[in-house]
């Protein structure tokens, strides 16, 4: 995939702020630039761009390793959720030096997994074929209580109806719009991680 072909990175930034009310979105979502914040691929290319953003800092939100454990730091775990066999592994590829990456194709399974396991971060595609689409496996996998602020990246070629609006509601931290490059998302993976290194220390 070349970069000229790519398409737009959408940050929510107040996603952790937003306040809920059973379930529902409580704040208005007409004012634009108070919860979003586009990224070009120039934002995300290069790099020395990418070395200033995988800091130790913010790679400490994902790496949760608890005091006393052994000296060996075990990678931070991803659900990756996909129905597409080649971009499964296509990620895989692309973060197997970031991520202990775990795929799934469809939405029921994911959520039985986040029932049952515990991931530091997920990408969720969002059509994903037959079955619930990605956004409601986002929404149910939010009302598990150990998943309320684990960073949720959305995956999808735009074609979704409301995108902006149905980002918001299932409190999804950003979406990438297909298709996307090895830089482009662990850039958008490392300025979601930065955000929040900055949230942790005011």
């Amino acid at each position: 995939m070349k970069v000229s072909f790519m398409k737009t990175c959408v940050l929510f930034p107040k996603a952790f702020s937003y306040n809920y009310i059973d379930g529902s979105v409580a704040h208005s979502i007409d004012s634009h630039s108070m919860y979003e914040e586009y990224l070009s691929p120039s934002d995300f290319a290069g790099p020395k761009l990418l070395r200033k953003r995988m800091t130790s800092r913010s790679m400490s939100l994902i790496n949760r390793d608890k005091p006393g454990m052994a000296a060996e730091k075990k990678m931070p775990k991803m659900l990756h959720v996909e129905d597409s066999a080649q971009i499964r592994l296509l990620v895989s590829i692309f973060l197997k030096n970031e991520f202990d990456v775990e795929s799934v194709e469809n939405g029921e399974v994911a959520i039985k997994q986040a029932q049952s396991k515990q991931y530091d971060f997920i990408l969720m595609d969002i059509n994903l074929g037959r079955g619930i689409d990605g956004f409601d496996v986002v929404k149910r996998i939010r009302d598990l209580e150990n998943y309320k602020s684990t960073p949720i990246i959305a995956l999808t070629t735009n074609d979704y109806p409301n995108v902006r609006e149905a980002c918001i509601t299932s409190r999804v931290n950003a979406y990438i719009q297909k298709p996307f490059d090895k830089s482009y998302l662990i850039g958008t993976i490392q300025e979601i991680n930065n955000r929040l290194a900055q949230e942790a220390s005011q």
